[in-house]
């Protein structure tokens, strides 16, 4: 089987799997051995992995926070912005996953749909919806999940001026794995990442970046005892001790930084380590050589299939290209269907996904992928699609 369907699901990495599954046999003794609570050591554990985020991203470790899953650190936004009494209008490309759109709802003023086409999210309409009227949130993917249409924020920032109040929330899911993105230069206020795709790390927990001019106008929805500025002494000099009180808390000061947007409560320190395991493998291949090696992949890809009139790949720009690849049937929706089947027959795992008019047989490449791999899959693509012309096209 050859597994295609990093979009929707990754797989986690079995030497990655292999450490994680040690520490967990030894949990119990480690526990049971602990000279202080072992707690203390998985919150560190999870603050480990925060310092590798930030450092490949180039950011401080305040910047970062933890969160379940993407459309978790979306709401959390969304409501942040909404509590600290910014008029809210969001700006959403109609192509975009469902979240982007949906968390805004009771917490934004009015919801725009910038209109797209054939998948591509057009900084120029952006621009414009952003300058002529009031919107003031722009909430989106940077790589679209259907399309694979990886958008630029420097053709954007080209021609235009943040507003004091405009804040961008970024999607950053479909690419944070194998393609790096600078959020200081892309001036992104918000980049919120599930770790279950590219990552490799379906444990139930990701990550987001949020920017110093973020943080400084929004607060928590609330406060947990991790939130918090550690007492005197330390977490657990203050629970052995009988000399405070818990109400003493309430006006303890919270700690300066993303962090605050987490539970505040017992931390995911098996999910925080694989995201770390996944961090540090896609350091080990090379940042950029993982980009470059996707996008030669790509490109690799679309010499030796075959598509014909009858087929077409999205997205079409070169320069916005990401490692999610869409062929869409000219023939008839049907098809993309009987082309999804036949693959799996082959023992290709790819999905089919659409959004408004576009979608097709989605798939991507990893950096995990080889050259082997892809042409592998074109040849056999290129048998399959040969069957369905000669089923779909009439006969001479």
């Amino acid at each position: 089987m050859l597994y295609l369907n990093y979009p929707s699901m990754g797989v986690p990495d079995s030497d990655s799997l292999k450490k994680i599954s040690s520490f967990i046999e030894k949990l119990p003794v480690n526990i049971k051995g602990a000279a202080e609570d072992y707690a203390i050591e998985l919150v560190q554990c999870v603050e480990d992995v925060r310092e590798k985020i930030a450092e490949i991203y180039g950011v401080s470790s305040k910047n970062i926070a933890f969160i379940n899953n993407t459309t978790e650190g979306l709401g959390l936004i969304a409501s942040a912005i909404k509590s600290s009494g910014i008029k809210t209008n969001v700006l959403v490309p109609d192509i975009e996953f469902i979240s982007s759109s949906l968390v805004w709802s009771g917490h934004a003023n009015q919801i725009d749909f910038v209109v797209t086409k054939d998948g591509k999210v057009d900084p120029t309409g952006i621009y414009r919806e952003l300058t002529k009227g009031a919107n003031n949130i722009l909430s989106m993917s940077s790589v679209q999940e259907v399309s694979g249409y990886r958008f630029s924020f420097q053709d954007l920032l080209g021609g235009y001026q943040k507003k004091e109040n405009e804040f961008w929330i970024i999607d950053g899911i479909q690419e944070a794995g194998v393609l790096w993105r600078d959020m200081k230069q892309d001036q992104i206020d918000a980049y919120i990442v599930g770790g279950h795709k590219w990552l490799n790390s379906p444990f139930g927990l990701g990550f987001m970046y949020m920017s110093d001019r973020l943080l400084q106008v929004i607060e928590p929805p609330f406060k947990g005892y991790f939130n918090l500025e550690e007492p005197d002494g330390g977490w657990v000099a203050y629970l052995e001790s009988r000399n405070h009180q818990r109400s003493q808390l309430l006006d303890q000061p919270l700690q300066d930084g993303a962090c605050v947007f987490e539970p505040g409560g017992m931390v995911n320190a098996i999910g925080a380590m694989m995201i770390g395991e996944a961090m540090d493998n896609w350091e080990k291949f090379g940042i950029s050589n993982a980009e470059n090696h996707v996008l030669e992949l790509r490109e690799l890809f679309q010499q030796r299939v075959h598509l014909g009139n009858e087929f077409r790949l999205m997205p079409k720009n070169e320069k916005n290209w990401s490692s999610i690849l869409t062929i869409t049937s000219l023939l008839g929706v049907e098809f993309e269907r009987i082309l999804a089947e036949n693959l799996a027959k082959r023992g290709f795992k790819v999905s089919l996904r659409s959004v408004e008019s576009i979608g097709g047989v989605r798939f991507g490449f990893h950096y995990t992928t080889t050259k082997k791999d892809v042409e592998y899959f074109a040849t056999e693509l290129n048998s399959i699609l040969a069957g369905i012309r000669e089923m779909a096209l009439p006969k001479h």
